[in-house]
């Protein structure tokens, strides 16, 4: 991975960038540091959609401790530092589902949610164009009608993020 920080090729994947009030890099922190003391940084949410519309919801085999296990976006994680928010959405599809080939569109700068920390996403699309995703986590198609079934009577199983996310129209 390129970097624009000059000495830390060999760490660069470890390390995110604390983000000012302004949304600016101020500091680099490794990631789960960042997680554990809450500290404001990017993180690229990936909505992927097959060729009928149908959206993959991911169900993690694992939950972090006091947290429930949800469907969630297809891909998730956080930007590392010195990376590109659309190239974190590409590393994501191929580390998380085996996607090479699609290409992630960015589709809105989300505000800050106070169920996710001090978090700043941004989320993308991606349709899987060819071929069978290897999908690394257990997950499931839904159509726009069960995403929003699942929103309205279920709310439980879908992580915060993606509840929000459909309540506003953005998924």
């Amino acid at each position: 991975m390129h970097t624009p920080y000059v000495g830390l090729p060999e760490i660069a994947d470890s390390l995110v960038e604390i983000l000012d009030q302004r949304g600016r890099p101020l500091l680099l922190m490794p990631k789960q540091t960042a997680l554990v003391k809450n500290m404001p940084h990017r993180v690229a949410l990936v909505s992927l959609r097959d060729r009928g519309g149908r959206q993959w919801l991911a169900h993690p085999r694992r939950s972090k401790p006091g947290k429930p296990r949800c469907l969630d976006f297809s891909a998730r994680g956080q930007v590392l530092a010195g990376e590109a928010q659309a190239d974190a959405a590409a590393r994501l599809l191929h580390e998380t589902l085996g996607l090479a080939d699609a290409k992630a569109v960015q589709r809105a700068v989300l505000p800050p949610l106070a169920s996710e920390g001090a978090c700043r996403f941004t989320l993308f699309t991606a349709v899987q164009r060819s071929g069978q995703a290897s999908f690394e986590t257990e997950g499931l198609f839904v159509d726009a009608d069960e995403l929003a079934g699942l929103a309205e009577h279920f709310p439980d199983l879908l992580s915060p993020c993606l509840h929000w996310c459909v309540q506003n129209g953005y998924v």
